[in-house]
């Protein structure tokens, strides 16, 4: 450990944040998950070998930093959206909202720090507290502050369904856990601890893939089973952020129907994309008689649009409805919207500039259940709703049989941003026991079933319309039955394991007794 002591703040800082962008790699679409193993050694041993907590404070939040502006690297796409205008806010979007967010789970380690420090817990106990404390970290960023948990470490995973299917247990936060431990697991050769340093990279991944050996193939058969319900995914392959006047905006619609009524086949429902209709359908009359004046009778289209807020002096909403040839069957107003994209959070209301996205954002009542005639209960999500683990159902009502999630990734550009995106719905599958069916204007779109098996996918910018059986549902899983309770066991598990190992060393270097 002295050869860590002496790296200077400054050097160490640039070596912390360098480490992060390394494990950013890890992350979807290009799963390089060996650089985990390189980097929080490291990151752990140089953290520990500060002496005062300013020190340990500035590495900790460099790491992060670091991992996420490597994950989330495409924010700056986003201001391209306006690129005359925003242009300088480029590094802020960039650099500032990751250091924001790094600045919001620096405590946790920070925390973890502390504790070892003070009760002298060794490797072994720091490398569990470490990592019950990233998990903590995680979910406190997606629940309490920001209400951003994009990019989980646990995400990492999302490569194949066996190595997801333990988030169906514990959630993506529970992989953060397993994965932080195991990555950081090495640092344990240089306290010169070869048996625990095996033991503690091993077992975790034992863990995660025994578990997904034994639970994929007792689920996968009746996930893959098909209903009857025959849904359409309607992918233009257009950015909807492109800024139009009022004609392109009518004959994107139109062509949107065209996609829909062509071809052969019998659908159930037709799926749009996020802000297709850019019209207040719900607000003038006159715009969604046009839009539905052609319906075949037994048509009906899930599709995102504008929305109106209650009262005389309404707000738009970032909307969801149900369209049928008798006008709106449905509707489910976004309730999480996206800081920055759809309101400006309160710490930033100081800056004179409007939301990206043409100004803030109406915040509607809460996830909701749709129960229409003729088809399963489903839980619709706009876009970023879909990212929170534990909070993508109703807590009221009937439980869903499938989750519809329709997206606007126009935001992204042909980045990691979509794939990640593609990623999270296909945890929140797992996690819920629900099929997920995914439409995005540019993609990715596709129909994931309960296991997170992916049974079609539409590539990104793709121009495709293809109809789907919906994959069967399964029973609620224990963290779709309490993800909170679930969260809290495992954060605790893992900080009174390190807790009570770290001390057990501490007694057995006790001196005898005379």
């Amino acid at each position: 450990m002295d050869r860590f002591t002496r790296v200077r703040s400054g050097i160490g800082s640039l070596l912390l944040f360098g480490l992060g962008l390394l494990t950013a790699l890890a992350q979807p679409p290009l799963w390089i998950l060996p650089t985990l193993w390189m980097a929080y050694p490291l990151a752990l041993l140089l953290i520990l070998s500060r002496r005062g907590w300013r020190g340990a404070g500035l590495f900790i939040f460099m790491f992060w930093w670091g991992q996420i502006v490597g994950g989330m690297y495409w924010l700056g796409w986003v201001v391209g959206v306006d690129l005359a205008t925003y242009w300088w806010v480029t590094p802020f979007a960039i650099l500032g909202l990751p250091a924001f967010l790094a600045l919001v789970q620096m405590p946790w380690w920070l925390a973890a720090w502390l504790v070892v420090r003070r009760f002298d817990l060794g490797m072994s106990g720091a490398v569990l507290i470490f990592a019950g404390a990233a998990m903590g970290a995680e979910g406190f960023r997606g629940w309490a502050m920001t209400g951003l948990p994009w990019g989980p470490l646990g995400t990492v995973w999302g490569f194949h369904p066996l190595t997801m299917q333990l988030s169906a247990w514990i959630g993506v936060f529970g992989l953060t856990a397993l994965t932080t431990a195991s990555a950081a697991g090495p640092a344990l050769f240089a306290v010169r601890r070869p048996g625990q340093a095996l033991a503690v990279t091993a077992v975790p991944l034992l863990l995660l893939i025994g578990f997904g050996a034994w639970r994929l193939p007792t689920v996968s058969a009746q996930a893959a089973t098909p209903t009857q319900t025959v849904v359409r995914l309607v992918q233009p392959g257009t950015n909807a952020l492109v800024r139009l006047d009022d004609r392109a905006k009518q004959q994107r619609v139109r062509d949107l129907l065209a996609l829909t009524f062509s071809g052969e086949g019998h659908h159930d429902v037709a799926i749009w994309s996020e802000t297709s209709i850019q019209f207040f359908i719900d607000h003038f009359p006159e715009d969604l008689a046009w839009v539905i004046e052609n319906f075949p009778p037994d048509a009906r289209i899930i599709t995102g649009g504008l929305g109106a807020s209650p009262g005389a002096n309404p707000i738009p909403t970032n909307t969801a409805y149900v369209l049928t040839n008798d006008g709106i069957q449905a509707r489910h107003d976004k309730s999480h919207l996206v800081p920055f994209g759809e309101y400006k959070p309160w710490f930033v209301r100081w800056i004179p500039i409007a939301a990206f996205s043409a100004g803030s954002f109406w915040e509607g009542a809460g996830l909701s259940t749709w129960s229409l005639p003729g088809l399963p209960p489903v839980s619709p999500l706009i876009c970023y709703e879909m990212i929170f683990p534990g909070a993508v159902i109703a807590p009221d009502g009937p439980r869903p049989e499938w989750m519809v999630n329709i997206s606007n990734d126009g935001w992204y550009g042909n980045t990691s941003g979509p794939r990640q995106h593609f990623t999270f719905a296909r945890f929140r599958a797992v996690e819920e026991g629900l099929p997920m069916v995914r439409v995005g204007g540019t993609g990715i779109s596709g129909v994931i079933d309960a296991a997170g098996v992916v049974h079609h996918r539409i590539a990104y910018g793709a121009t495709e319309v293809i109809n789907l059986p919906l994959p069967q549902p399964l029973g609620i899983t224990p963290f779709g039955q309490n993800s909170r309770l679930s969260f809290w066991i495992v954060v605790l598990a893992l900080i009174l394991s390190g807790f009570t190992l770290g001390l057990a060393k501490n007694r057995k270097n006790l001196p005898p007794k005379m």
